[in-house]
């Protein structure tokens, strides 16, 4: 639950002006607490937390970069913000597809509560049933539907013999869809990213599942959404379907500013102890457009893996979200050759015939994560060692879903219903590992926000 400052509890007010430009972020300390004044655009507010017990030595002397990375610890290890609630603060109304667990929706929740906003979940789409019960319990929907995306819209793509002529014609939306034209101030949509991955060795750029990225751009314009956020690999710049290409041009033909709106972010810039990147498309139909000055005000400097894990050594293995998987006896003798040899990447002596028998490209795989840097991108395999670099770095073991939800960058206070008959190691596995850090969530939502 938001934890509600009164008025004798803090000064915040939430100012809304158009005088306000682009995305501040500033903090200030004393001896009880961390307070941080966020502004996007016409959205300012202020928030704070308690420092007492904080995982890190506090100084009162500490600039902006250092608190911003303590606010951002503080948060990683569940500590929610003291939010000012004003119960006339705007309603942001924001639809999900391919949500997911809700890494993306998280960031923008908590974008729209740093600056004084009230964010409403209309509705968020998936094919996971387990991921939409995860999604449901934490973001709180109004409205939930397990389906493709591309059952939702239909329509006619008309493409010339020149890159720029493109046009959509006959869309058409399902009708529980369709009831929400009009009403949708931010979609959000994170498409299939498997037929851009560099992992896909199969159809990599030019793939069915690419389409799906089209399929979101045409649904938020139909919805005639102010702001619409595209989330995919960097990758995707390259499909041989040219989606990012194409959309840029029906946004443009549907009334929305496409100058400058293309970004690929690295989640450890912006506090996530994981350097996974990312690629955003972000229009929006005031003719606004983000600035690169927009994220920098956001960057953070993130936890190593150590820092990011370290509360999570010592919990009971009593649930299989924090348990390490069952290992095979080769594996099991290479993760303990790291640590018996300290090493992090596994000599080739060591590794399965497919490696040591042949020339390989994959050094991380098999490797240990470093304890005194991020991790690299946690991917779908995460609880295999033979799926990267994704052997604890401390124990011969793997590691466990709730390691890997944290260099994710999910809080300790998000719910993954660990009690619930039905979720997998696999949901969980598929559910992390596919999910945007809910700092880069952030950051995208707060430049979306300065947008509306």
């Amino acid at each position: 639950m938001v934890q509600t400052l009164t008025t004798g509890e803090s000064e915040a007010l939430i100012r809304s002006s158009s005088m306000v430009r682009g995305v501040v972020v500033d903090y200030s300390i004393d001896a009880q607490r961390i307070t941080r004044q966020a502004t996007a655009r016409s959205f300012s507010s202020e928030s704070w937390m308690p420092i007492a017990g904080s995982p890190i030595l506090v100084d009162q002397d500490f600039d902006h970069g250092e608190l911003a990375r303590l606010w951002n610890i503080l948060q990683l290890n569940g500590l929610r913000p003291h939010f000012y609630q004003d119960p006339t603060r705007p309603r942001i109304n924001i639809v999900d597809l391919f949500c997911g667990c809700g890494g993306l929706s998280v960031g923008v929740k908590n974008a729209a509560d740093a600056v004084g906003a009230r964010p409403v979940f209309l509705l968020a789409v998936d094919v996971s049933a387990a991921a939409l019960s995860v999604y449901k319990r934490n973001l709180r929907p109004l409205r939930s539907m397990r389906q493709n995306v591309e059952t939702l819209v239909d329509y006619v793509l008309w493409t010339g013999a020149e890159q720029s002529e493109v046009r959509v014609e006959s869309v058409h939306l399902s009708h529980d869809f369709a009831a929400l034209d009009g009403a949708v101030d931010i979609l959000i949509a994170g498409p299939p990213c498997e037929g851009n991955s560099n992992f896909n060795n199969r159809t990599r750029r030019f793939d069915h599942r690419n389409i799906l990225y089209l399929d979101a751009v045409i649904a938020g314009i139909a919805l005639n959404a102010k702001v619409i956020v595209i989330e995919n690999v960097p990758m995707v710049k390259r499909s041989h379907q040219d989606v990012v290409i194409r959309s840029l041009q029906i946004l443009r033909e549907s009334g929305y500013r496409i100058h400058r709106n293309e970004f690929t972010l690295t989640a450890s810039e912006f506090g996530t102890p994981q350097d996974r990147k990312r690629h955003f498309l972000i229009a929006a139909k005031s003719g606004r457009t983000p600035a690169e000055s927009d994220f920098n005000a956001l960057r953070v400097q993130a936890p190593t893996v150590l820092e990011a894990m370290d509360s999570l050594l010592h919990v009971e293995r009593r649930t299989t979200f924090d348990s390490p998987s069952q290992l095979s006896s080769d594996n099991l003798k290479r993760v303990r050759f790291l640590l018996q040899h300290d090493q992090y990447d596994l000599p080739d002596d060591q590794r399965p015939d497919c490696h040591r028998l042949r020339k390989h490209s994959y050094p991380s795989v098999y490797g240990r994560l470093r304890p005194n840097e991020q991790a690299p991108t946690i991917t779908t395999g995460f609880l295999s060692p033979g799926r990267g670099r994704f052997t604890h770095p401390l124990e011969a073991r793997s590691l466990t879903p709730h390691e890997g939800a944290r260099l994710q960058g999910f809080s300790e206070d998000f719910d993954w219903l660990v009690d619930t008959p039905g979720i997998t190691r696999s949901d969980y596995a598929n559910m992390i590992g596919a999910a945007v850090p809910p700092q880069l969530g952030f950051a995208v939502g707060m430049c979306a926000l300065s947008l509306l």
